[in-house]
This record gives C-alpha cells, structure tokens and sequence, in this order.
C-alpha cells in the first residue's frame, strides 16, 4: 500500500506540478530571446530571470516535498505514532493525538525552513526586495511557529473531539475549518498582522479625501486608511482591503506611495473595490468551502484496511496528518478552478476600477505595478491555468485598450 500511495501522489500531483515548472522555464527562457514586450529592455530581462530562478527553487521544493512525502509514508507516520505513544503521555487520548499532529506540522515546517531563508534572504535580495535583517527572519519565525502551536493547536484539538465523538466527522470538520477560516479573516486585519508590521493611520489629507469619497461611492465602511510599513522586509508594491463588517480597513503599502501616482493609486483601489462590489471575497470563501468538504470527504471514507495496510491505528492523529499530506494533492486540481473565477474577477475589477478613475491610469498603474515587482509579462498558457489568479498582464492592458 505505502508504495502504491507514493506512486499515485507522483503520477497525479508531482510528475504534473515539475512538468508545468519546466514548460514555464523553457517558455520564459525563450521569451527572453525576443523582443521586450511591455518592460525596458534589462527589466525586462531581470524579471526574466528572477522568474527563472524562482522555478529552480519550486522545482527543487518540489523533488524535496515529494521525496518527504514517500518518507513519512514509508516510515514517518510509524515512527510519530510509536514515539508518542512510547512516552506514555498522560494527557489523554484527544491532547495525545494532538501533540502528534502538531509534531508532524513543526518537523515539516522546520524542514521547509531552508527555502524560505533562500527564497526571502539570498533570492529576494539579489533582485533588490528583501530588506529584513537575518534577526527579522529569526523573529518572524519563532512568531509563526509560535501561533502553529498555540491558534493551530486549540484548533487541532477541536477537530480531533469532532473525530471521535460524530460519527459523520467529516462533514463537521469541514464546517468548522470553515469557520475558522472566515474567524481568520476577520481577525486578521487588527489582531494577527499587528504581530508582523506596524500600521498607522494615512496623514496625507489630500490622499485621505480622493480615497474616503471613493469608499463612499461604492458604500465600503472601513474603520480606517492605514500605512503598512512593508519596506523594511520588503521592496515590493502592494494595497489590499481586509476583514470583515467593523475590521474592514485600506492597507496600503509605504512602498507603494513613493512610486505610483495619485490617480493610479485611487485606480487600483478601485480595482479592489470592484471585487467588494461584485462579493468577490465571498465567492472565493464558497470555492475554499467545497475544497475544504472535498478533502475531508476523501479522509472521511478511508477504510480500516487502508491504515491497517500502512500499519497505522485509524485514529484522530492520523486521519489529520493524512489529510494535511492528500491536502496539496486536491488543491492542485482545485486550481484551475479557483483561477478560471478569479480571472474573470479580476476583468471585472479592472473595468470597475478603471470607470473609478480612468483605463489609461489603471493601465499605467499596472505595468508600474508589474517593473516594480519584477513580475515577468508573459507566461506558458499552462502555467496561466494551474496558478494565474490574475489574467497575464498583456490580457489585463489589451481589456483597458491601451495602446503599446
């Protein structure tokens, strides 16, 4: 069974995600031996090859996730179970399974650690983004694995006295990851990115009024403007509106007031508010639901043989860790999903914000946007299915009419 699984998740997960890698990496590669579309001539040769290396280190993480993936099938998962249960920890069956997920969520993250400091500390800095100190890095991570263990574990123990004590445990697990996942999002705005950054109110009054009578034409009430001080980790540009009823707030990035213009910033924050006039965020939290109810409705049909074939207990632990490791199986055929409703969103948006202000600001504000963030102009159509949540930026100017 361990090594029929392992071959199921390379042929339908692995072997797919490297092969789109590859057709990206050629399609890139043989970009930039043509004419510059959209970017000067050495951005757009440095965005070129920023992409490049990016795909060398997915394609990389991706041999590593699927050699650790037939590692805690093969002898992983056995070894968790015995080491937790060789302890004898006198907690309980629910805490005792919880202390084994919550194992299995630490080892995993502490190996993927090495990615994310060559992704943020070396990659990232020699394109000119990261700005963090290696003592940022440090911290950020003790605050990550800090909130794994204390949000992740209250959960996790939540979902392990769902298991044991419904008979249809699925469908209740899935509607109370749900619920934590709007509870997230809700608190995110005011209680989880405080932890990360510091916010403080816009003090620009000019700016404040254009944005506030642009709120009020499309009826968002937010409890305020706030600058984010994303410059001292990083260099890239960006605004976002987050939460929910109260929480609602305009965050927008100190990096992005140096560099875009007045009518191009009030463009793309009507490109966001697009998505709040037409319930976009809803729409993507129904498509987060499904994926959700789709993975716990596998997990929830494994049968005794199955773990008895892996020599495994069919307990909470398990049913959770299993779930965790099918979990980017599914996501990944989920993607083309979520990206086909997210590009015709983000269509929509563009209209909305460019009638906001005007196509030829939002135009200019994108392709700002795009040299600024090194974003690359062209993709291979089957990258733009898998992972595009947003119409190559080609697409996006041709809709505004703009003219090259």
């Amino acid at each position: 069974m361990q090594v029929t699984l392992i071959v199921i998740y390379f042929c339908i997960f692995l072997i797919p995600s490297v092969i789109i890698d590859m057709l990206q990496y050629r399609h890139i590669s043989f970009a930039l031996t043509q004419k510059p579309t959209i970017l000067p001539k050495e951005d757009y040769i440095q965005a070129g090859y920023y992409a490049l290396d990016k795909l060398k280190v997915s394609l990389t993480q991706h041999l590593f996730n699927g050699l650790l993936f037939a590692f805690w099938i093969m002898y992983g998962l056995y070894a968790i179970n015995e080491l937790i249960e060789s302890y004898h920890l006198p907690r309980g069956r629910n805490l005792n399974c919880v202390i084994m997920v919550l194992a299995f969520i630490l080892f995993s993250q502490i190996l993927s650690i090495p990615f994310k400091y060559y992704t943020e500390m070396v990659l990232d800095k020699k394109y000119g983004f990261s700005k963090q100190s290696k003592q940022t890095f440090v911290i950020d991570l003790l605050k990550g694995l800090a909130m794994t263990i204390i949000l992740g574990g209250g959960v996790l123990y939540l979902l392990v006295y769902t298991i044991y004590y419904f008979e249809s445990w699925w469908i209740y697990g899935a509607l109370l990851s749900f619920v934590v996942i709007v509870l997230v999002n809700f608190l995110y705005p005011t209680w989880i990115a405080p932890l990360f950054n510091t916010f403080t109110p816009l003090n620009d009054e000019s700016l404040q009024a254009r944005i506030e009578g642009l709120l009020v034409s499309v009826g968002f009430k937010s409890s305020g403007i706030f600058i984010m001080d994303a410059s001292k980790r990083d260099g890239r540009l960006n605004a976002y509106f987050g939460g929910f009823g109260k929480n609602k707030r305009v965050v927008l990035f100190d990096t992005l007031l140096d560099k875009v213009s007045s009518d191009g910033l009030i463009a793309i924050l009507g490109h966001e508010l697009g998505h709040f006039k037409y319930k976009d965020l809803l729409v993507n939290l129904l498509i987060s639901g499904i994926f959700l109810f789709s993975v716990f409705f596998v997990i929830g049909q494994l049968p005794q043989s199955f773990f008895d074939e892996l020599e495994l207990r069919k307990n909470a632990g398990n049913l959770l860790i299993l779930l965790i490791l099918l979990a980017p199986v599914v996501s990944f055929w989920f993607l083309p999903v979520i990206g086909f409703f997210s590009r015709r969103a983000e269509y929509r948006a563009d209209k909305f914000g460019s009638n906001l202000a005007s196509k030829q600001a939002l135009a200019e504000a994108l392709i700002r946007l795009v040299n600024e963030n090194k974003s690359f102009p062209s993709s291979h159509p089957v990258y733009i299915f898998f992972y595009y949540t947003h119409p190559p930026l080609l697409q996006r100017l041709k809709a505004l009419d703009y003219e090259f």
